[in-house]
């Protein structure tokens, strides 16, 4: 059973901590949805299932071991899904509806005038790049997913919602470096994570790191472009991987932070010991790990 009490002092010493770092972790960021952490995770469930029937309508019957259709009102996007379709699904999609959702990407400092591309890595079931493509035009989203299904269906889903010629769909899995990795599914398509592995060994997938694949399809971002990464706990490998990239072109970057005890305070120490111009913003608790820890960093040179 939850302990609120106990999740919000921890809430308040992490806040507290991270206040040394002046301007990173507001009040008003720190208490975004904090209901979630204090609600009992019967009553999330409950107001979960009501948003499920508010923004979201099941349009293909689901048929045994087969991928359903789902329709996003909000953002009048499809998506396609191969997991369990519990009130969890609400959560996943309302950061792609709700700026006070503390897990949605492209708030401020993010700025999407002039962004020509997108690295999305952990694209999971797509609807984040279905989004941006809409949004954008003339916009390339690299979407990079290790699970071989969740790719075929961010095809599927790219060609449903007519962006097809702006969605690449990459089944590497992104990293610090090349080699290979073996991806361990989850009960739930998104929290599936990868494990280094022998190039021999069954299932094995490659890895690249982003500064690799820049180079390999000669690729140079910019200030306006978005580093997205989502890696359930891969998240600092995947930016050690791109330091070359982040060095010269100062790409925006939203990465999560919650997969990790260290991971707000040592990757927002990493970017920021690079010196490089950027503005920073860390944003929420998490309600649904075993403890609460900061959800998204936010980082951009734009001014």
């Amino acid at each position: 059973m939850k302990n609120s009490a106990r999740h919000l002092l921890q809430c308040y010493r992490t806040w507290s901590h991270l206040r040394q770092y002046a301007g990173l972790f507001s009040l008003s960021d720190a208490l975004l949805q904090i209901q979630r952490v204090v609600f009992p995770a019967r009553l999330n469930d409950l107001l979960a299932s009501k948003g499920f029937k508010r923004i979201l309508r099941i349009t293909d019957k689901l048929k045994s071991d087969q991928p359903v259709q789902i329709h996003c009102k909000p953002l009048h996007l499809d998506f396609l899904w191969n997991g369990v379709l519990d009130n969890n699904l609400f959560f996943m999609v309302e950061q792609e509806c709700s700026d006070l959702n503390p897990h949605c990407y492209t708030t401020l400092p993010i700025q999407i005038n002039g962004m020509r591309h997108v690295i999305d890595v952990g694209a999971c079931e797509g609807l984040f790049a279905f989004r941006m493509a809409k949004l954008i035009d003339q916009v390339k989203i690299h979407c990079f997913e290790p699970s071989p299904i969740m790719a075929d269906l961010i095809h599927e889903g790219a060609r449903l919602n007519g962006v097809s010629d702006s969605v690449l769909v990459k089944s590497d899995a992104l990293l610090d470096q090349k080699g290979f990795v073996k991806f361990m599914a989850s009960e739930s398509p998104d929290a599936g994570r990868v494990i280094p592995c022998s190039h021999d060994d069954l299932g094995a997938i490659k890895s690249n790191s982003l500064d690799n694949y820049c180079d390999e399809i000669g690729l140079k971002l910019s200030s306006s472009d978005l580093i997205k990464i989502d890696a359930e706990g891969s998240d600092f490998d995947v930016l050690k991987g791109a330091r070359h990239v982040i060095e010269t072109c100062r790409p925006q970057i939203a990465v999560t932070t919650y997969h990790q005890d260290d991971h707000a305070e040592s990757i927002f120490r990493w970017l920021n010991e690079l010196d490089l111009g950027y503005t920073f913003r860390l944003k929420g608790f998490s309600f649904w790990t075993s403890k609460p820890r900061p959800v998204l960093l936010q980082a951009s040179t734009l001014k």
